[in-house]
C-alpha cells in the first residue's frame, strides 16, 4: 500500500512540473514578445525623427525656389 503511495505521489509529482513548465514557459513567451513589440515601436520611432530630421536638414540647406519646385505637386 505504501509503494502505491509513493507512485502515486511521484506521478503528481511529474505532471504538475510538466504543467508548471508549460505555464512559465507561455508566461516568459509573452513577457519576451512584449519586449520585443516595445523595441520595435521605439527602433520605427527613431527612424521617423532620422527621416524628420533629415527632411529638414534638406529643406534648410535649398535654394527657396528650389523647395517650391520640389514641394509643387504635393499639395
Amino acid at each position: 500500500m505504501v509503494e502505491v503511495l509513493i507512485w502515486l505521489v511521484a506521478a503528481l509529482g511529474a505532471f504538475s512540473g510538466l504543467v508548471l513548465g508549460r505555464v512559465l514557459g507561455r508566461v516568459e513567451g509573452k513577457r519576451q514578445g512584449k519586449r520585443e513589440a516595445e523595441r520595435d515601436a521605439y527602433e520605427d520611432t527613431l527612424r521617423k525623427l532620422e527621416a524628420g530630421r533629415k527632411a529638414v536638414r534638406d529643406g534648410r540647406n535649398a535654394d527657396p525656389a528650389e523647395r517650391l519646385r520640389r514641394n509643387d505637386g504635393r499639395w
